[in-house]
């Protein structure tokens, strides 16, 4: 494999740079190729070389916006939730997610590339969650009926109310208050015989 050009890694990281400032600014909307080569001084042949499509590069810069992470996997539950979903919660009210996610979303209903990416992006960023929570129920920490999907669902829902709708920060001590009560529901799913939750 030929190592990678530092000339190509540059031009790339302005590209999504500057298509991240579109996203802060005016939403995704915005990020067509001749706007980003009037912003960059990239040519438009060059950006044709990297991406096929406004489409496909909006898609790679929504994709490194909230990078996959591994969610903490400590013995204490409740602190490995509080932290994972303080990062969801940090993502969903940045600047740029505030600006540009109900465009994206809407943009994904008519888009494939944008669809497809969207589906992408929830699935990775969303089931190593899931994973923890499969392994807290093997554990015994969690009711043995807890479905760890929609408690996922049950945490993750509440950030993106308060944000989108409402317009409302979520505290930390809203983000614990909440894991707690999740975490209740996960232990009385088979009628509050699971094992505490630390």
């Amino acid at each position: 494999m030929s190592p990678a050009d530092p000339r190509v890694d540059r031009t790339r990281s302005k590209v999504i740079a500057a298509v991240h400032g579109l996203f802060r600014t005016e939403g995704p909307a915005a990020v067509t190729f001749g706007r980003v080569s009037r912003e960059t001084g990239v040519s438009r042949t060059t950006l044709y070389r990297h991406w096929a499509g406004p489409s496909e590069l909006v898609a790679d810069a929504w994709s490194r916006l909230v990078p996959p992470e591994q969610p903490p996997a400590t013995d204490d539950l409740r602190a490995d939730l509080v932290e994972s979903f303080r990062r969801v919660r940090d993502a969903v009210e940045s600047a740029t997610m505030r600006r540009s996610l109900p465009t994206f979303l809407a943009a994904a209903l008519d888009d494939e590339v944008i669809a497809g990416l969207h589906a992408a992006f929830v699935r990775d960023r969303r089931q190593p969650i899931v994973d923890r929570l499969d392994r807290a129920r093997d554990a015994g920490d969690i009711a043995p009926d807890a479905d760890a999907d929609l408690l996922v669902d049950m945490l993750s829902g509440p950030l993106f109310y308060r944000q989108m709708l409402r317009h409302e920060p979520t505290t930390d001590e809203h983000l614990a208050a909440l894991v707690d009560a999740v975490l209740v529901v996960a232990r009385d799913a088979r009628g509050g015989r699971g094992r505490r939750v630390r």
